[in-house]
């Protein structure tokens, strides 16, 4: 092949290139303040906090997860903790790292693991739960939303390359109309599992009510969240997969 040739396909491969490696147009990666949640004080004590805390297992995802329990705790706003009693119980043995914030889309997650939440780590399990503010109040597409759930597991892949993670789908809401979107979107994002170091777990059937697909009432205090019975029941969900993937659990 002569220099002439190479200079004219060497363009062709970068391009390709960047489009292998670039993000997709639904995924915006940014902070996410809404007063009166500090989100910014939250990202920095997770950062200042796996400076010396090396957590076995991290939970990534929204309000959903926030309100479950564990370290950190804000100082500055008291969040409601409806499932505290069940996290401890989750991670009784075990060091764990509450990476919830309330009000994120994948985009603010994906910011803040790009921005250091989990340098310097390699937690066995990382578990995602994550996603249904991007289909609830942003409206994507669940095509977008399962988009941008692979864009943040090779992120994570990435920065914690050792680590298995474990996506669970996303949970029923009350709203009927996004019952088949939620649908759809764990189905596309169930197709990211290898079943090595990448796991997915569909527990939505458990939180919906007899003979529906909406969100239980007796499992949930709102539209989206769970109440005290919802987290025991994610916990009692969760148990069993953590130690199906993880020895060590």
């Amino acid at each position: 092949m002569n220099s002439s040739t190479i200079s004219l396909l060497l363009p062709a491969a970068l391009v390709c290139c960047t489009t292998a490696n670039a993000l997709p147009s639904s995924l915006k990666p940014e902070p996410h303040q809404r007063d009166p949640y500090n989100w910014q004080a939250r990202h920095e004590s997770i950062v200042e906090r796996h400076k010396t805390v090396k957590p076995e297992y991290v939970v990534i995802g929204d309000s959903i997860t926030h309100r479950w329990g564990g370290d950190p705790v804000d100082t500055d706003r008291k969040m409601g903790r409806p499932g505290a009693a069940y996290w401890d119980d989750l991670f009784q043995s075990h060091t764990a790292t509450n990476m919830g914030f309330g009000f994120d889309y994948v985009d603010n997650a994906y910011y803040r693991v790009q921005h250091g939440e989990l340098d310097g780590t390699s937690p066995r399990v990382i578990v995602l739960l994550i996603g249904t503010n991007n289909l609830g109040h942003r409206k994507d597409t669940a095509e977008q939303c399962a988009a941008n759930v692979k864009a943040f597991v090779q992120l994570l892949r990435t920065k914690c390359p050792s680590s298995k993670i474990l996506i669970l789908g996303i949970l029923p809401r009350k709203e009927e109309q996004l019952a088949p979107v939620i649908s759809k979107t764990n189905a596309l994002v169930s197709k990211l599992q290898n079943r090595k170091n990448i796991f997915f777990r569909d527990i939505s059937p458990a939180f919906t009510a007899p003979g529906s697909t909406l969100a239980s009432p007796a499992l949930f205090s709102d539209t989206v969240h769970p109440n005290a019975a919802g987290y025991a029941k994610l916990t009692e969900q969760l148990k069993p997969i953590l130690k199906q993937i993880d020895p060590q659990y």
